[in-house]
């Protein structure tokens, strides 16, 4: 275990850059992917760019990027996407099932 952690922190850097896909379940499961990567020492984010919810990962990874590196980056995505399903609790969901 102690040997992969030295490999691991010892990687040499690699720059990558995100392109993020829109549509709402992408961008949820997108989350997911982000935080797993993010997780990565050796990994740069060079740059980031989004339509639609994947603009919103986009913003809000940047955002916290600036505040707190990877850390902040996962912390803030963690805080929206927290929101955005509290949120959808509060949406009436008015669903007519026509018959046939």
């Amino acid at each position: 275990m102690q040997q992969e952690l030295t490999e691991a922190s010892s990687r040499t850097p690699v720059l990558v850059d995100f392109a993020l896909q829109g549509g709402g379940s992408h961008g949820a499961f997108t989350r997911g992917v982000l935080d797993r990567l993010l997780e990565e020492d050796w990994l740069r984010v060079e740059a980031i760019s989004g339509t639609s919810a994947g603009a919103m990962n986009a913003a809000v990874l940047a955002d916290g990027w600036t505040k707190g590196g990877a850390a902040g980056a996962r912390a803030a995505l963690d805080v929206y996407w927290r929101q955005v399903s509290q949120a959808a609790f509060s949406v009436p969901c008015n669903v007519r099932l026509s018959t046939v």
